[in-house]
């Protein structure tokens, strides 16, 4: 009887441990990622990880990681951490909203989906204003960010 009950238990425990927790699920991208801004210019491919709570951001030249991103309550770019508007301010020139990085490299509609146009393959945003001009797509694989008055581009494709 005890050998049996024992036996229930460590189904139970084995059965268990091999469940996948949904919180720490990390799905890893292959990707090739350009950006243009007045700070930085990246034109390489690498790896792109996101889970609920970070998005991480590695770009390889020559197969070393030499371009690093963690975004999570704070950016950190090589390892050096910025409040998230600061960061958009030092790099990007503008005051963007605090998660709009993040945003565009999870593929999600920008400012709440405000001007948000759906299509057979995703969804544009041309959103402008006197600090900004955005046109922003999102179609299968790829994403396109553009500011024309702060002269930002990111584009973003899938491998």
């Amino acid at each position: 009887m005890l050998f049996k009950y024992l036996s229930i238990l460590f189904i139970v425990f084995f059965l268990a441990s091999c469940s996948i927790k949904s919180e720490n699920y990390v799905q890893n991208k292959a990707v090739f990622l350009t950006i243009n801004s007045p700070s930085i210019r990246l034109n390489d491919s690498g790896f792109l990880s996101t889970n609920g709570k970070f998005t991480n951001l590695q770009i390889y030249k020559l197969g070393q990681a030499f371009f690093k991103l963690k975004i999570g309550d704070k950016i950190c770019v090589n390892e050096v951490c910025y409040d998230k508007k600061v960061f958009n301010k030092k790099f990007f020139k503008n005051e963007y909203y605090e998660d709009l990085l993040s945003d565009i490299l999870k593929a999600k509609p920008i400012y709440q989906g405000n001007f948000l146009s759906k299509n057979a393959c995703g969804f544009t945003q041309k959103i402008k204003n006197s600090k900004y001009e955005i046109y922003y797509e999102v179609c299968d694989k790829k994403t396109i960010f553009f500011d024309k008055k702060n002269g930002l581009r990111i584009i973003l494709k899938l491998i």
